[in-house]
């Protein structure tokens, strides 16, 4: 089995390293107690201060946590060995060595620790070393730990969930067959309330693993389950609409809408959706409800209008427009990517199209472009963030923009977007914000990196909006996938 055969290469690494260390432990003793027996300096006559200096080798690190476990003061002696394992500066050997004397001195603290830190680490080899360890003493108390760790993306790691050494770990502790059985029973056996992320990130796995028909049916027997609000919000999403949440967002997503307050907003979504021809929806998702439901109040010609109709439409528009800025530059993202729609055809949904030709009816309206600049200008005369937002229907059915203060105002190149705004964004048509630190500002149009991260993350359509100078605005559209689309240019009115 490939996770098996990798997990016992680790293993014979760890072997390596364990016997280097325990070669490395006599000379490492002796020269801290030679140092008692001598000058006597502050370092040698406290082994807290040899453990505090990343710079010292492994060797010295393992004979000082030997004589601080020595003097008897075990809390001490774990705090030092939590700190070596979370510190910045250390080498894996020690930390190693800390996870090692910590597990037997106190497995209860190591666990807690891992819980918070392990899905958060950015220490890449250390964190495969945690997984394989745990996977090796069938730990099996930490499952929801690899679990919650798995599901999190990471920068610089690989992209094939297979390959993940939490998965493997997994797989060494349950076998192949058994991913999909300990994921389904950890999200049941969970508590909905005080374990939430850790049932919606089961789901998104069991999506990752191609479950999900297995979910449907989980869904469609819902009723065995009438304390589980999340399955019982969810059923409701399947049977109404005929989406299944893809991942951690997207379950918040489905039971945001499925709230008392957006009621009359999950009625409207259900009866537009009922109209649709079933080959529109069996490919709906999420972020296409409010769409659908803008299109119906001020479009429902395009509802019925094929893929192949819509894209035809849409391009036709495209091609009208003054195209000032041909592709974007994808700072930060080595793809070879494109923003021109005849580039991305295939890979654009029914649901793309169909969004894509509602923010263009919103723009047409003479009081949203009026909104766009003058936030923009706005945006413009603060250094301090950028601005965003979403773009929605109001209370009357009419396109607007809704703006929300950043969570955190710590660069003129980046928007943090509060709580409030993924909170409206449930029921609105697209996220944006605003490329707009002056006028001229084309080299930067378009979606970059960070922009990229949260597209994937929120699975939401999104919009930015770029002065290409004092009186146009350029204007694109992107999500997940690294799909972008240039929809042309926008005017300032009269």
């Amino acid at each position: 089995m490939k996770g098996m055969a990798n997990l016992n290469l680790w293993q014979a690494r760890t072997l390596s390293l364990s016997l280097s260390l325990n070669l490395g432990l006599g000379l490492g003793l002796a020269v801290l107690v030679g140092g008692l027996g001598g000058c006597g300096s502050q370092e040698t006559r406290d082994p807290a201060t040899v453990l505090a200096d990343t710079r010292s080798s492994p060797a010295r690190h393992k004979a000082a946590m030997t004589m601080l476990e020595g003097q008897g003061d075990q809390a001490q002696t774990v705090r030092a060995l939590k700190h070596l394992l979370t510190a910045d500066g250390y080498v894996l050997a020690t930390r190693a060595m800390a996870y090692e004397r910590l597990r037997e001195l106190d497995s209860e603290a190591l666990q807690q620790l891992l819980e918070v830190r392990l899905p958060r680490t950015e220490r890449l080899q250390w964190r495969q070393w945690v997984c394989e360890r745990i996977a090796e003493d069938q730990w099996l108390d930490m499952t929801p730990t690899l679990i919650r760790a798995w599901a999190r993306p990471m920068a610089g790691w690989t992209d094939k969930s297979d390959q993940r050494p939490e998965r493997m770990a997994l797989v060494e502790m349950y076998g192949e067959d058994g991913i999909p059985r300990v994921l389904l029973q950890v999200m049941l056996d969970a508590n909905p309330v005080t374990a939430s992320n850790l049932r919606a990130r089961c789901w998104e796995l069991m999506i990752v693993e191609g479950r999900q028909e297995q979910l449907r049916a989980l869904l469609a027997e819902a009723d065995a389950h009438p304390r589980d609000g999340m399955l019982q919000d969810l059923s409701r999403i399947a049977a109404g609409i005929g989406v299944v949440p893809r991942n951690r967002e997207e379950v918040l997503w489905a039971r945001a809408i499925c709230m008392p307050e957006h009621a009359a907003f999950l009625k409207e979504a259900e009866a537009a959706v009922s109209d649709l021809p079933a080959s529109h929806r069996d490919q709906l998702e999420m972020r296409d409800l409010a769409v659908v439901v803008a299109a119906a109040r001020h479009r429902p010609d395009l509802l019925k209008a094929s893929r192949e109709e819509l894209y035809n439409r849409l391009e036709s528009y495209v091609q009208s427009r003054t195209r000032r800025v041909p592709t974007a530059n994808f700072e930060g993202v080595n793809r070879g990517h494109t923003e021109s729609l005849y580039e991305v055809r295939d890979k654009a949904t029914w649901g793309d199209l169909l969004a894509m030709l509602v923010v263009v009816e919103g723009m047409k309206v003479p009081q949203v472009r009026d909104h766009v600049f003058d936030f923009a200008e706005r945006d413009l005369e603060d250094r301090t963030t950028e601005y965003g937002g979403v773009f929605s229907l109001d209370a009357l059915g009419r396109f607007e923009l809704q703006e929300f203060p950043p969570r955190i105002a710590r660069s003129d190149k980046r928007f943090e977007a509060p709580q409030a705004m993924f909170d409206a964004g449930y029921t609105a048509i697209a996220h944006f914000h605003n490329h707009a630190q002056e006028y001229e500002n084309g080299e930067y149009a378009g979606p970059h990196l960070g922009d990229f991260n949260y597209a994937r993350n929120t699975r939401a359509n999104c919009l930015v909006f770029t002065f290409l100078d004092s009186r146009t605005i350029n204007v694109d559209f992107y999500r997940y996938g690294y799909f972008v689309v240039d929809l042309g240019t926008i005017r300032r009115p009269s």
